[in-house]
């Protein structure tokens, strides 16, 4: 069994110098990325219970998965804006 060398901090040092080349994306474009998910999860589940309204033909099970998929994406969306309050408040009470 051969064990090959283990690299040292000059392998790190570039491997983390090429990530940091590219721009990383702040928080208001991730928040905008999961609000825009979020929103096309709901038209999904819309359109799908529209169709089955109308009498078009569509699959119950497809239409329970997209209201269902909706319901736990909006589950998630609420928890974690609730969990993001709470931290705020956290911090906005701690003494400086």
């Amino acid at each position: 069994m051969v064990v090959g060398p283990i690299q040292g901090v000059g392998a790190v040092a570039q491997t983390g110098a090429s990530a940091v080349a590219k721009p990383a994306s702040g928080f208001a474009d991730l928040l905008g990325k999961a609000v825009g998910q979020l929103q096309s999860i709901t038209d999904n589940a819309d359109s799908k219970v529209n169709a089955m309204a109308t009498g078009q033909d569509v699959d119950l099970h497809d239409v329970m998965l997209a209201v269902e998929t909706e319901s736990l994406a909006m589950s998630l969306a609420t928890t974690v804006r609730n969990k993001a309050v709470e931290a705020y408040q956290e911090v906005f009470r701690m003494q400086m």
